[in-house]
């Protein structure tokens, strides 16, 4: 008896679950008919539900799936269209997927748990499921480092001031901005390593952000730096490349960092520019240099004037040179004075102070007083 009433029920449902089945349709489509989508590019998809009835309830999952990274991109739309002349209830769920590998692969199923008001006004809990999207996937262009897909960058610079010409001590700010569209953050390369012998630079934390507007996902990246040189001599920081794959041209493209010079003001001010000598400072040094000639010239002349060249020569070694000098300090020093007098005769010295010498040597000489000092006698 129990399991006559058993059957008896379930007759009188099935009809009513066929009917409402029927009117429940659930797809995933991909959005646009664009090429065969590579590693890394933005795939729009949309989840469509078609319905007879009200929904008074609803939930809807999605498999989770390991060939790809996804977002939702837009709240899901719930309308009324007319399909076929008849009022349907619609909902369309926006979706931007990134596969993570190359080959054949497969996106949902999606199911959708409901609650709907069937045809006698009554509640009456579905479950609608939409079979799995295929899709192809190529590889990535050949490219050595970090791979990237985007269908449009923007670059853009800031400065805090002008970095040439800075004040002594003074740093500069240099912010890039980088606007990526149809990207995740973490697609982003890493903010490029800055590091030179002749600067100090802090870098500041990355800044990624996800912005979703009407057209898609953006992402924006900020990379800031502060710059002090060590020295005031300018350098250049060279321009750094960052290519991308671009999904509308379908090839790769770069993007560039701008070379940027930093140097401190007063090194224009306090020098001239390496390798060049202005009007003034040649007539200076030339004239520097003619009056240094003119004035040896004139003390050698006039030192050397009995003298023939190579004993000119021989005479300046005698009297200049270091141990010349010594020689002639140690005779004195232990009252040797015919090697003394020998010596300043090599040296070339005054006929005036080799008479008085002389005298020294072979007259009675004078008696000085105590506190007097002894003659110079070293050249």
């Amino acid at each position: 008896m129990v399991r006559l009433l058993t059957l008896i029920l379930a007759l009188l449902v099935l009809p009513l679950a066929a009917g409402a089945e029927a009117g429940l349709k659930l797809s995933i489509l991909r959005d646009g008919n664009g090429p065969q989508p590579v590693v890394g590019e933005m795939i729009p998809v949309i989840i469509r539900a078609v319905y007879d009835y009200k929904i008074a309830n609803e939930k809807l999952e999605i498999t989770p799936s390991t060939a790809f990274d996804w977002i939702q991109t837009h709240p899901d739309d719930w309308h009324e269209e007319r399909i076929d002349g008849l009022p349907k209830i619609v909902m369309e769920r926006r979706l931007a997927l990134w596969p993570k590998r190359a080959g054949p692969l497969q996106f949902g199923p999606v199911r959708h748990q409901l609650t709907i008001i069937n045809k006698q006004s009554q509640r009456e809990d579905a479950l609608v499921v939409a079979p799995p999207l295929m899709l192809s996937v190529g590889e990535f262009p050949a490219l050595k480092g970090w791979h990237f897909a985007a269908s449009e960058i923007d670059l853009t610079e800031e400065l805090s001031t002008d970095p040439a010409h800075l004040a002594d001590g003074e740093t500069v700010t240099r912010v890039i901005r980088l606007r990526v569209v149809d990207a995740l953050p973490e697609q982003i390369p890493p903010r490029p390593v800055v590091s030179e012998n002749w600067l100090i630079t802090f870098a500041a934390p990355t800044r990624r952000e996800l912005i979703r507007t009407e057209t898609g996902p953006e992402t924006e990246v900020i990379w800031s730096w502060q710059f002090r040189p060590h020295t005031g001599e300018p350098g250049v920081l060279e321009p750094v490349k960052i290519p991308w794959f671009n999904t509308r041209s379908r090839r790769i493209e770069t993007v560039e960092i701008p070379a940027l010079t930093i140097g401190y003001a007063s090194f224009y001010t306090g020098q001239v520019p390496r390798g060049q000598i202005g009007t003034g400072q040649a007539l200076a040094l030339a004239a520097m240099v003619a009056l240094g000639l003119a004035l040896g010239s004139g003390l050698a002349a006039w030192r050397l004037r009995p003298d023939r060249s190579g004993q000119a020569l021989r005479r300046l070694r005698a009297r200049y040179a270091p141990l010349a000098l010594i020689r002639r300090w140690q005779a004195w020093r232990k009252g040797d004075l015919l090697t003394l007098r020998r010596l300043l005769g090599e040296a070339g010295a005054a006929p005036e102070r080799l008479a008085r010498l002389d005298s020294q040597i072979y007259g009675r000489p004078p008696q000085p007083p105590a506190s007097a000092t002894p003659p110079h006698t070293f050249g």
